[in-house]
């Protein structure tokens, strides 16, 4: 009867150890971290790329943990602005260059795999700059990063409200995406066609500039950067009018 009940106990014990093995096996690697939440103008094969900082807080968002939220702006917790940085990801996640071994939005937005995300963002931007002096303002919150003691003394950042200029970027996106295609057709003039072979990398930058702002809470930034994003927008819509006058004259 014993040798009965220890063969049922150890029976149990190695199912339990397959179930665990096979719930750590869906947790991305750092590698596949890296390639999948890089840059734009990142290498997909180099292991130390700089992470997107906006892509990282679109997962805190979408983690459903309390911690890794709790930290954010309030402009990331609206469901439009969410439901934008999905989709966003949602193409990463479909692009084979990004995602070659086809992880899910699930398995990266569990709260384990955006804390290493996060985690990655800070390691690799140092890695990336040697040279600078650490900054509060291009790190994630200590708490959120593995093993990384909390400054002493340091104030909290006070979150700003990006709202708009997040909004006025994914217009900017859209336009982008639609001067693309026209340069693509040969339906353009030359100020478009210019326009569509820079805007994609403006558009990059502009987003992790509001990442690092929306870390900061430096609301002299976030204004300085609300304005040029909005003359940026207005000078994309100058140039989709121009581009629009010669086809309707014909």
């Amino acid at each position: 009867m014993n040798q009965d009940r220890i063969a049922l106990v150890a029976l149990i014990a190695a199912g339990m150890a397959g179930i665990t093995a096979c719930h750590g096996s869906n947790t991305p690697s750092d590698v596949q971290l890296t390639q999948l939440l890089r840059v734009e103008r990142a290498q997909a094969t180099d292991p130390r790329a700089p992470l997107d900082g906006s892509a990282i807080n679109c997962l805190r968002a979408w983690s459903g943990d309390v911690e890794l939220s709790a930290a954010l702006p309030p402009s990331l917790s609206g469901d439009a602005v969410k439901t934008a940085c999905r989709q966003r990801l949602d193409g990463w996640i479909a692009d084979a260059t990004r995602n070659p071994d086809k992880i899910k939005f699930e398995e990266v937005a569990a709260p384990p795999s955006v804390r290493r995300a996060v985690a990655l963002l800070a390691d690799h931007r140092t890695a990336t700059a040697p040279m600078q002096m650490p900054s509060g303002q291009d790190r994630p919150p200590g708490a959120l990063v593995s093993n990384a003691p909390n400054a002493p003394n340091a104030a909290p950042a006070v979150p700003v409200d990006m709202t708009a200029t997040v909004t006025a970027v994914d217009e900017l996106d859209g336009l982008c995406q639609k001067a693309k295609q026209a340069a693509t057709n040969g339906e353009t003039s030359q100020p478009i066609a210019r326009y569509a072979s820079f805007c994609d990398k403006r558009i990059e930058q502009l987003r992790s500039r509001i990442a690092m702002i929306q870390q900061s809470g430096n609301s002299q930034q976030a204004q300085m950067l609300a304005t040029n994003v909005q003359r940026t927008l207005d000078m994309a819509h100058q140039i989709e009018a121009q581009n629009a006058a010669p086809a309707k004259a014909q």
